[in-house]
């Protein structure tokens, strides 16, 4: 079995955040990702609203963020990244079993980040890949001559409509929204108008259906009752995110309101085991969840700080911000 000071069960924004301080501080940290380094992130068509990140594609940030958390001193803070996904963790010894590996740390934080919401619909899961998917930048040249149906009524809904007209050059791009309105910037309108992509508004997918691929869908205009069926080529569902709570729950962690319950040093129910991120409650934006994995990160350093001073293990340098003697006089003081 694999032993490391601190593992991380997620390689988002907030996983690898954490990452970078605790590597710093010279813990041997290891972040598993079952999908892609970055998540959500990482297929986000334009950050606009992380500081000194001018608007550019999500992946570069991602990208330029992996740099820093693996690049060997003094380019990095050398952390570890492996393509593994967790699906058990024993909280009490700390081990976390991958479908490749067994690992014990001294420490684990959670940072599984959300996955893209379902509709819920007959044929969806049936589809998946076939006709459906989730992520229009990851599918995009699949579109090409297609009729192509965008779900949702977000700026993220936009971009994936407006994505599959003009780079997937779909024949026929249509965005249905469940209400008479969408959530989105101004001068995505006018994106949507100016590519030709139809909106229907107070419309809702009912079913999806085909044979080996997608070939129709059924909606109703939630307005009017009126029920219809379309041909269709590929559907993209964009209508959200949702926390990843599953191995959390599975783990059993206190999970309150459908978010994990951290205390204020980050720590969830269980000691030693830590979470941030979305699956916390913060709020979706990239800086939020950042900023928790950095919180995260700090708070994982100081508890093992102060586990090696109640040994009486000295370490060199400093944990957190402090040394070796102030962590003895926090003990002394009850912390």
């Amino acid at each position: 079995m694999e032993m490391r000071d601190i593992i991380i069960v997620g390689g988002g924004p907030a996983g690898l955040s954490a990452a970078i301080f605790t590597s710093l501080d010279g813990w041997d940290t290891l972040i598993l990702e079952g999908n892609w380094v970055g998540g959500q992130a990482a297929i986000a068509y334009t950050v606009m609203n992380y500081p000194g990140f001018p608007p550019d594609d999500g992946a570069i940030l991602v990208e330029n963020l992996k740099k820093q958390v693996t690049s060997p001193p003094p380019k990095g803070t050398g952390a570890e990244i492996r393509q593994e996904e967790a699906i058990e963790i024993n909280t009490e010894e700390k081990v976390i079993i991958t479908e490749k590996n067994r690992y014990r740390a001294k420490a684990i934080i959670l940072a599984t980040g959300s996955n893209m919401q379902k509709l819920g619909v007959p044929g969806e899961k049936q589809f998946v890949d076939k006709g459906v998917t989730y992520y229009a930048k990851r599918d995009f040249d699949k579109f090409s001559g297609k009729r192509v149906l965008v779900v949702g009524g977000g700026n993220t809904t936009a971009k994936s409509a407006i994505l599959a007209k003009k780079e997937g050059e779909a024949s026929e791009v249509i965005m249905v929204h469940r209400r008479r309105s969408l959530r989105v910037y101004d001068i995505m309108i006018k994106r949507l108008k100016k590519e030709g992509v139809e909106i229907w508004y107070n419309t809702e997918v009912k079913e999806i259906k085909g044979n080996d691929n997608v070939k129709a869908i059924k909606i109703i205009n939630n307005k009017t009752n009126e029920a219809k069926e379309i041909d269709v080529d590929w559907i993209v569902i964009c209508t959200g995110t949702e926390p990843d709570i599953s191995l959390a729950r599975q783990t059993g962690l206190k999970i309150v309101e459908g978010y994990v319950k951290i205390n204020e040093h980050m720590m969830t129910s269980e000691p030693g085991i830590f979470a941030c991120g979305e699956i916390t409650g913060c709020a979706r934006h990239l800086i939020n969840a950042t900023a928790e994995g950095a919180s995260a990160g700090m708070a994982t350093s100081q508890y093992l700080a102060l586990e090696k001073a109640k040994k009486g293990e000295m370490f060199e340098g400093s944990k957190n911000g402090k040394y070796f003697e102030e962590y003895l006089q926090m003990l002394k003081q009850g912390g």
